[in-house]
Order: C-alpha cells, then structure tokens, then sequence
C-alpha cells in the first residue's frame, strides 16, 4: 500500500471544532415526525443525470411517504456553503458528495457513523480499500455510492493528424493502451505535437492555480504518485520531499516549461481546462468524464473527436485521482429517514434503474453486484478505458489512518500550491519538496 494515498480535496480546519452545543437539541427529534429528507449534491450539467435522482426519490417517498428534496450546488460553491452551514448547525440530512464531509467534519460530532447500513447491505459488496477511506478512528461515516470516472481526455483527430495511431491494443494483462501514449514522458511530448500556440491551440490543458479547486490537485497527485511519492511513508514519517517526490514535481515543472501549456492555466478556475477543451481551444485535458456529456454538434469538440487515454504512468505505475462519491448522513432528526434513503439508494435495483435512465460515463458503479449486472456488458471502447482505469485510483488504499490535521493540508492546497510554485514562482522541485514536507511535519506533529 506504500505510496497510495486518498483523495481528499477540501477539508477545512475551521469546522473542525465541537458543535454537540449546537446540535444536541435537534438530535431530540424523532425522524418519525418529518416526511421529508433533504439531500445536498452536486448540480449536475446533465439532464438525464437529474431525472435519475428525481426518479429516484419520487419512488422513494411512493414506497415509504418519505419526501426527497434535493439542493443541488454549483461544484465551486459546495464546501464553502457546506463549512457555513455546519458551523451555524444548520446541516442538511445527507450529502452525495466525492470529497470526503464525513471525513473532513469527523471532529465536529455531526457526523452520524453508518456502520450498520454498510453491514446491512454487506461489507462484501464494497472495496475494502473504499470503505477504509472512509472510515475514522474505526467508524464508518460515510459509504460508497458511485464513483465519476476520470481520465485523460483527448482530441483524436489532434492525435492523429499529428502521426499517431489511434487503433486500441490490448497488452498482456488485458489492459488497453495506445501505441507512444502510455506514460507521462509520452502525454508531454504528444502534447509538444499537436500544439499550435500561434492559432491559440494548446497541446495540454493542465491547471496551474489554485483557483482550479480539485482538478490541479487531482492532476498533480497523480503524477507525484506515479512516481512513488506519498504524503507519509509506511511508517507514518513524512516521505513527500523523497527522492521520487522531487522526480514527480520535476515531471509537472517539464510539462509547465514545454510550452504545450496556456499562460492562462496559472489562472484557471475548476471549469477552464473543460471549457477550453469543449471549444476546441485544448488537446489532452485530465478530468472527469462529465465533458462528454457537454459534447454536442455546436462544440468545438464533438463526441466523435474525444477519445480516453489509458492513464499514463510513471516509474512506480499509473495511479488515477479520483474520488468516489459517498453518503453522508449527518445527526439531524431526520436520521432515521435518511438512513432509509441511503439504503434505498443502494439496492442494485435501484442503482441499475438508474444507470439505464443516466447511463454510463458520468457515473460509474463501485457496488460488485451492480458492477456485475448485464447492463454494465456492451460498453464502447471510451467507456471500458474508463472503467479499466477505475482500478488505478489513487484512494482505494490508505497506508495509515485518516489524520484530520493531515487532512486539512488539502483544503491548504498542498498539491495546488506546488503548481503555483513551480508556474508562478519558479521554484525548483527540490524547495517545492521541502516546503511540502514541512507542511506536513506541521500537521502530524502540532
């Protein structure tokens, strides 16, 4: 498990404070006496998406009289509400969320620990490694649910008018890959190929800010990762300044330098690399597969242009980022309720039914009896790179246990902040290193 760790994007230390003063008095309240579970999500940019959940919870409350009343959120709003929110002790009954709240709110009480529904439903139908991730001072406060699949985006026709071969071949474990486009050496000289600066067209559209909340951070763990970097090492002492961290850090610094890069990436908010690579402006872009579902005949990119990129590794492996989504049940009186939703949620009947009305791409399944549903047998060749890709991800282990101090170092952007340094400030891997090191000798020993 050496040199895996989760993802956690946004854990901020300013929640982490007790709040039994705040919520002690609703945990009085019988879950019997509301008929309405309010659940906190993502405000997904795809329709279909929307009416699977919609259907969902209609079902829900014909079954059980129990309303589902979904908040959606813009992604770049989500946890600065979600912080408001727990600190004035006005929390929603659950979250489906992929970065962590019960995790990240561990130490403030409001989280309700959900080892009984994982248990009901059967230990054995999850990863173990997701479950671990999951899991504080051996509670389970949040469950798996379904996971976005990520991955390396590309323009196809960039790639072969360029002289590559786009024809998938399979190699000897039964893994799909495309000839010269298997490792990170390889993305930065494909991305030096197709690059156009002169006619505003750029090879890769990786994030360089901290304004790019999540995909900078997914972008650069992955690569530090793959080349066999880790926060701490097994031993729990600090490894990020390693000899393999520095060789990571001087892979982004290469891919900054190749001019494959835009300027503007050291500006970028979550939605600029997508939205440069949706208008045709970018070539390779990391990310979750949320962009097909923006593709259409008005784009610059059109679905039949997009092709997904086995991930590329490093010396140590290909190691993606990216985070399931869970559920997280938080103590309101609406507990009861909300803890028949989320089993609800979690039958393979439901989630099939749900997957034929959303389809496959956006989400993918993380249950084996769904995962195993007939449904899932026909997909097309983006889609099994999506799904063969699922098992590189960076969380599905977690080489010591979940350290809330530890934790905050995302919402410090230890990861954005590397890039920052490099792109902005010009800093060497080796003093990247070391002030990552120090970040995190800080945290585990404050």
């Amino acid at each position: 498990m050496k040199g895996r760790v989760r993802k956690s994007f946004a854990i901020s230390l300013i929640a982490l404070f007790s709040l039994s003063a705040i919520f002690a008095a609703g945990n009085t309240e019988k879950a019997a006496e509301s008929k309405t579970v309010e659940v906190w999500m993502i405000n997904s940019p795809v329709e279909s998406i929307i009416s699977a959940f919609d259907t969902a919870g209609t079902d829900f409350e014909s079954e059980t009289g129990i309303k589902v009343n979904y908040v959606r959120i813009p992604t770049n709003d989500f946890h600065t509400k979600l912080v408001s929110s727990i600190s004035a002790g006005v929390f929603p009954d659950m979250i489906i969320w992929n970065s962590s709240p019960g995790v990240e709110f561990s130490g403030t009480g409001a989280v309700q620990p959900v080892d009984d529904i994982v248990n009901e439903i059967g230990r054995d139908q999850f990863g173990e490694g997701s479950l671990k991730m999951f899991a504080v001072n051996g509670k389970q406060l949040e469950i798996p649910f379904m996971v976005r699949p990520g991955g390396i985006h590309a323009r196809k026709d960039w790639l072969e008018a360029a002289g590559y071969d786009m024809t998938p071949k399979v190699d000897s474990d039964g893994y799909y890959y495309y000839e010269g486009l298997q490792t990170w050496d390889d993305i930065v000289a494909a991305g030096k190929k197709i690059s156009d600066p002169a006619n505003g067209k750029y090879g890769l559209g990786f994030a360089y800010s901290r304004k790019a909340f999540g995909d900078s951070a997914a972008f650069g763990m992955s690569i530090l990762y793959s080349y066999g970097a880790s926060l701490l090492d097994a031993d729990g002492k600090v490894a990020i300044n390693s000899k393999e961290a520095i060789a990571g850090l001087n892979l982004i610094k290469k891919i900054w330098e190749s001019g494959a890069v835009p300027a503007a990436a050291i500006t970028w908010d979550g939605g600029s690399n997508n939205n440069f690579f949706i208008a045709g402006d970018i070539g390779i872009v990391l990310n979750s597969n949320s962009i097909m579902g923006k593709l259409n005949d008005t784009t610059g990119t059109k679905p039949e242009d997009l092709v997904i990129l086995p991930f590329p590794s490093g010396p140590a492996g290909s190691y993606l980022s990216a985070s399931p989504e869970s559920i997280t049940i938080f103590n309101k009186g609406n507990v009861e309720a909300a803890k028949s939703y989320a089993k609800y949620l979690l039958k393979a009947e439901t989630q099939v039914k749900m997957f034929e009305k959303m389809g496959f791409g956006y989400y993918s399944p993380l249950k084996k009896d769904v995962m195993s549903n007939a449904l899932f047998s026909n997909l097309n060749m983006n889609e099994k790179v999506l799904m063969q890709d699922a098992r590189k991800a960076i969380n599905v282990s977690f080489p010591y246990d979940p350290n809330a101090k530890l934790g905050a170092l995302y919402s410090s952007f230890l990861f954005d902040d590397a890039l920052s340094r490099i792109a902005v400030d010009g800093w060497s891997a080796e003093k990247v290193a070391a002030e990552m090191a120090a970040k995190v000798n800080e945290a585990i020993n404050d």
